[in-house]
């Protein structure tokens, strides 16, 4: 050991000046390290500080931002509700006021065709009678036009007589008639 004490007192004869300056511009440098650090700290401690507010702040912000659309989707769907509502009662009016339309229009229709079914009967039983009678003239002419049957027979007696060559009954029919 009292060699390592001896090596020592040599050395700082040697070296002592410049290991001292070195040891000052050491203790020089971690000063100055050790300001810089806590420089650092405290600015990195102020951008956390800061970035945490950010976030805070934008959190809160898509918070409200979230609730806004969710009222608004809640209001979008009552008035959808509301609208929907509407449209079926209008709907549902339309319907009956056509349905009563309808039920009039085919009361109409089928009183029209119950009247020209009534007058297509009239008109049918007029026609009817019309050609009943027409028929009933029409037989009666005939019946006044018909040949009688002695007049008939007394025809086809001169017609067999002229035919056999017996004239003279004939001219005598003839003057006769």
């Amino acid at each position: 050991m009292a060699d390592a004490g001896s090596m020592d007192k040599i050395r700082d004869i040697l070296f002592g000046h410049q290991a001292k300056d070195y040891e000052k511009r050491f203790l020089k440098m971690e000063n100055h390290l050790n300001q810089e650090v806590g420089e650092l700290k405290d600015e990195l401690l102020k951008r956390i500080n800061t970035l945490e507010g950010y976030v805070k702040q934008e959190i809160k912000d898509i918070h409200q931002r979230i609730k806004n659309e969710s009222n608004e989707r809640v209001e979008s769907e009552k008035t959808l509700h509301r609208e929907l509502k509407e449209a079926v009662e209008s709907l549902t009016k339309k319907l009956l006021n056509d349905e009563e339309n309808l039920s009039k229009k085919s009361t109409e229709l089928r009183d029209q065709i119950l009247e020209q079914s009534k007058q297509f009967s009239s008109e049918i039983l007029s026609k009817f009678d019309q050609a009943a009678n027409n028929l009933k003239k029409a037989a009666q002419e005939l019946d006044e036009a018909k040949v009688n049957r002695s007049d008939l027979s007394g025809f086809f007696l001169e017609i067999a007589m002229r035919l056999s060559g017996d004239d003279n009954m004939g001219s005598k029919n003839n003057t006769q008639a």
